[in-house]
C-alpha cells in the first residue's frame, strides 16, 4: 500500500514536469513496418531513409530518391523512427540506407529484412546488425557502448 504522503509528492512531482512521461512502443499499424534508429549523439537532424525495391540497385520507392529520402516519422524512447508501406516492396523484402546526406550508418551497407516475418526492426548507429527485438537492441548498446 502507498503512504499518502508519498502519493502526494508522486503527484506533486508530475505536476511540476520532474518526471519524464513513458512512451510505449507501439507496433507498427497494419501493413506497415518501422525501423527504430538509436544514434549515441542524440542528434538525428538531416538523418533519412532511403528506401528501394527488389534488391541491390533495384528502383527507388516512388517519391523516394537519394536526395529526397524518407523524413523521420517520430521520436520514441529509443530514438527516432520510420514507418513505410510493406506493400511498396514486392515480395516483402525492405531494402533500406539510414544516411544523412552521402554519410551513411551500418557501414554504408545497403541492408535488407523481410517485412512479412517481422513488422520492426531496431538499428544502433556504427552497428551492422539489425535486431528484431527492442530489448536485443538495448543489450547490444550497453554491451556496445558509444565511445
Amino acid at each position: 500500500m502507498i503512504h499518502r504522503t508519498a502519493l502526494l509528492r508522486l503527484a506533486a512531482a508530475c505536476a511540476a514536469g520532474l518526471l519524464a512521461p513513458v512512451v510505449v512502443q507501439a507496433a507498427p499499424p497494419a501493413g506497415m513496418v518501422a525501423i527504430n534508429y538509436n544514434r549515441c549523439d542524440a542528434s538525428y537532424g538531416g538523418w533519412e531513409l532511403h528506401i528501394w525495391q527488389r534488391g541491390p540497385g533495384g528502383p527507388a520507392v516512388p517519391g523516394v530518391s537519394w536526395d529526397n529520402g524518407v523524413q523521420q516519422t517520430g521520436k520514441n524512447d529509443f530514438g527516432v523512427y520510420w514507418q513505410v508501406k510493406l506493400e511498396d516492396f514486392p515480395g516483402g523484402k525492405v531494402n533500406y540506407i539510414i544516411h544523412k546526406g552521402n554519410s551513411k550508418d551500418q557501414g554504408g551497407r545497403d541492408m535488407q529484412f523481410d517485412g512479412n516475418a517481422t513488422t520492426e526492426i531496431w538499428v544502433n548507429n556504427g552497428d551492422r546488425n539489425i535486431y528484431t527485438s527492442l530489448e536485443d537492441a538495448k543489450k547490444a548498446r550497453a554491451e556496445n557502448p558509444c565511445k
